[in-house]
């Protein structure tokens, strides 16, 4: 995502380690969400379902980003369960026929395959919960996950039917990367692979490595979120993610680093992982990431340990890295500073603390289904990381998790067609459980156009998206609003939280970020207008949006000034390095969280905001004028 992609006082988290310049950093979601049903108002009306399809035990077919619909309400009778959907494009939103789609549980595998119209019915063998394994179609990415680690978790009871699931494919559009040295100059014969993909893409792999032609290109189809990887003799590896940008224009650059000597052979790290005090898990999935780290959580080689628990990890550069591992109903664990080539790593997983809860309509009461639920580590007033996300598709609209590091945390609840939910603040014991249930409401609506800024037309199949740090939690449901227009260029967001910024994006074009939007229960907003500079020939597609100037990241209670840019308005208002800002336009920062911060100092051009400022032992406010930049 994949990337993807992650995501509001709660959108808090996005990785601090980096500058986050405001007037120059938009963070481009990954995935698409799609609205209620029957709510654009010129959409085509919803396609009948086919007729049940056989369910049929099978090898696992297939990565892909998936997003499922608000479903019909459930009913109750005396049948055995049943989830019935369509799987659809989801650049187009067309049915995709033929898709194949597995269900696991345990190591038992049912497979149905969608109809012409991409209609599917599932009809569990058995009662229990149920993991969505792989989706497959030809000419899209593959969804297929680690066997027994899907996040899209099926609680199949007697008598509920869910209905309405949509199940988006991405296609496998061939992406032109190339390969230059520092100057710019095309380097051929470059090795390049994917990173990031492994997560999603595990039983049912993507091409991942390829070879640079004479003017340094090569050609690959990955999501949303990937990185891509370039290594040639005598250079230092050089990396670039493939954002939505990137994506939408079909092209990306990798710059490899200077001059630089062999890196040596590649290496494995092998090792054991087992239950504290006990023996050995099997099945548990093993992760390697680098120290530091290439981004947040970006993993370079991942593996299921046996039976007896053992796994390797093998292609690894000489270097440190991260050994985590995960089982269900254990804790996480990891062993730090391993060195490529090591053996016998012992990874510990002790037992897991149990969160459980039930997701309702906060206007009615009604459960909701699907939801996913976010549970992130609060290390601080401002400073959250995701621990683990996992998306539910229960009639009930109830979940429960068994595999959750303790310590003081903070739960999200996002479901399509809805706002995420306020942050749920819970301490998650060793031992135990917590209860953490959440109400969801329909949250704000956001109409408008995207235009072409030079000619004024209409721009046809531009992205625009929520921003926010949770984005990236699940691939499988939207956790934050997105959308795509229409042949007039027309838009519908649903589900906006009270304060959000929004990320507009089309090929061809700069991006924009517009910040300060409003939204919450009941708000209806619209229709606005974004302009959307095109890419002059032999420029790169770049972002465009209305702030301050400022690298930020939050400490304790505040947000430390870790940058300035040039010319913006921080420099002019006279901030600097190490202020320390403690409310915006009044609100402290503490009480809007991360990402309303950010959305809050963000607004429209030639607008100012008022910041509360801590220097030292001092503080005192001071306005800050809000300019265009270009990033």
């Amino acid at each position: 995502m994949a990337s993807p992609r992650r995501r509001s006082g709660l959108l808090a988290l996005a990785a601090i380690s980096a500058l986050l310049l405001l007037a120059l950093l938009a963070v481009v979601l990954r995935g698409v969400a799609s609205p209620p049903e029957g709510a654009l108002p010129d959409g085509p009306a919803a396609a009948e379902p086919s007729p049940a399809l056989p369910v049929t035990a099978s090898a696992v077919p297939s990565r892909l980003p998936i997003t499922v619909a608000p479903p019909v309400p459930a009913s109750a009778d005396a049948l055995p369960a049943s989830f019935e959907g369509r799987v659809v494009s989801r650049a187009t939103g067309q049915g995709v026929a033929g898709a194949d789609l597995t269900f696991s549980r345990g190591g038992a595998a049912a497979s149905v395959r969608a109809g012409p119209d991409g209609a599917f019915r599932f009809d569990p063998p058995e009662a229990g919960r149920w993991l969505l394994a792989a989706v497959t179609a030809t000419g899209f990415l593959p969804f297929a996950p680690e066997w027994g680690h899907s996040p899209v978790a099926l609680d199949a009871r007697a008598g509920r039917h869910v209905r309405g699931l949509v199940v988006h494919l991405a296609p496998a559009e061939e992406i032109l990367g190339r390969v230059v040295d520092a100057e710019g100059r095309a380097v051929a014969e470059a090795e390049a692979r994917l990173l990031g993909v492994a997560g999603e893409a595990a039983l049912v792999s993507i091409p991942d490595r390829f070879t640079s032609d004479a003017g340094g290109e090569f050609r690959f189809a990955a999501p949303v979120g990937a990185v891509v990887e370039a290594r040639k003799a005598g250079f230092a590896p050089g990396r670039a993610e493939l954002d939505l940008i990137a994506s939408l224009n079909h092209r990306l650059t990798v710059v490899l680093g200077p001059s630089h000597g062999p890196l040596g052979e590649p290496a494995r790290i092998s090792g054991r992982v087992v239950a504290k005090g006990g023996g050995p898990i099997p099945g548990a999935l093993v992760v390697a990431d680098r120290e530091p780290a290439f981004g947040p959580g970006l993993a370079v080689a991942q593996a299921a340990a046996d039976a007896d628990g053992a796994f390797e990890l093998a292609g690894l550069d000489p270097g440190r890295y991260r050994i985590g591992a995960r089982a269900e109903g254990r804790a996480p664990g990891a062993v730090r500073g391993v060195q490529a080539g090591a053996r016998d790593v012992v990874v510990e997983l002790s037992e897991g603390g149990r969160l459980r809860g039930c997701v309702r309509d906060a206007a009615s009461g009604a459960p909701v289904a699907p939801f996913t639920v976010l549970v992130l580590d609060r290390r601080g007033p401002l400073f959250r990381t995701l621990q683990r996300s996992r998306s539910f598709v229960d009639a009930s609209g109830c979940y429960a998790l068994d595999d959750l590091a303790p310590g003081p945390a903070a739960v999200v609840v996002s479901a399509p067609g809805y706002a995420p939910s306020e942050e749920i603040a819970v301490d998650l014991p060793p031992q135990g459980e917590t209860i953490a249930d959440a109400l969801v409401d329909e949250g704000g609506r956001l109409t408008g156009t995207v235009l072409d800024a030079a000619t004024r037309g209409p721009l046809a199949g531009a992205r625009l998206s929520v921003e926010g740090g949770i984005a990236d939690a699940s691939s499988t449901f939207p956790v934050l609003a997105e959308a795509a227009t229409d042949a007039g260029g027309r838009f519908v967001l649903y589900g906006l939280p009270r304060l959000y910024s929004l990320s507009a994006a089309a090929a061809g074009h700069h991006a924009r970020v517009v910040g300060g939007l409003v939204g919450g229960p009941g708000v209806v907003t619209g229709p606005i207008e974004i302009a959307l500079r095109p890419v002059a020939p032999g420029e790169q597609p770049r972002t465009d949006l209305v702030g301050i100037g400022v690298g930020i990241a939050p400490r304790g209670d505040a947000l430390v000034v870790t940058g300035l840019a040039p010319g913006g308005g921080a420099a002019e208002a006279g901030l600097a390095p190490g202020d320390a800002i403690l409310k915006v336009d009044g609100r402290p920062v503490s009480e809007l969280g991360f990402g309303g911060a950010v959305s809050a100092i963000r607004g429209a051009e030639g607008t100012s905001v008022l910041l509360s400022i801590r220097r030292g032992e001092a503080t005192f406010d001071v306005r800050v004028p809000r300019r265009l930049v270009s990033g």
